[in-house]
């Protein structure tokens, strides 16, 4: 029992060992993906959101005989869901990888 570390001790050494290795395992991030990755993401997305919310507004037509309402409505919010998505990934990708504050700037028309 005389060989046990205080709780402190554990921590900081607990600490210790966790920094060391995180520094040891290099990076585990994944490298950015292309542009043409990123750009059939995107389209992709968008596409399947009208293509969906049009599928949902035809099916409601059909059931509840509404004739045009549910697939203009349908395709509508498949749109807004669409931007949304679009809007979800290029902002995500843009925290996951800033801009060079260093890099060259391009000039203005007012410059």
């Amino acid at each position: 029992m005389a060989d046990r570390k205080p709780p402190e001790d554990a921590l900081r050494d607990l600490r210790r060992r966790v920094d060391a290795a995180r520094g040891t395992g290099g990076s585990n991030s994944e490298p950015a993906p292309s542009a043409a990755s990123l750009s059939l993401r995107i389209g992709g997305e968008f596409g399947a959101a009208i293509i969906v919310g049009a599928l949902l507004g035809y099916g409601a037509d059909y059931f509840l005989h509404t004739a045009p309402w549910g697939l203009g409505i349908g395709l509508a919010l498949g749109f807004v869901t669409g931007v949304v998505n679009v809007v979800r990934a290029v902002s995500a990708y843009n925290s996951a990888n800033p801009p060079d504050p260093n890099a060259p700037r391009i000039p203005d028309d007012d410059d």
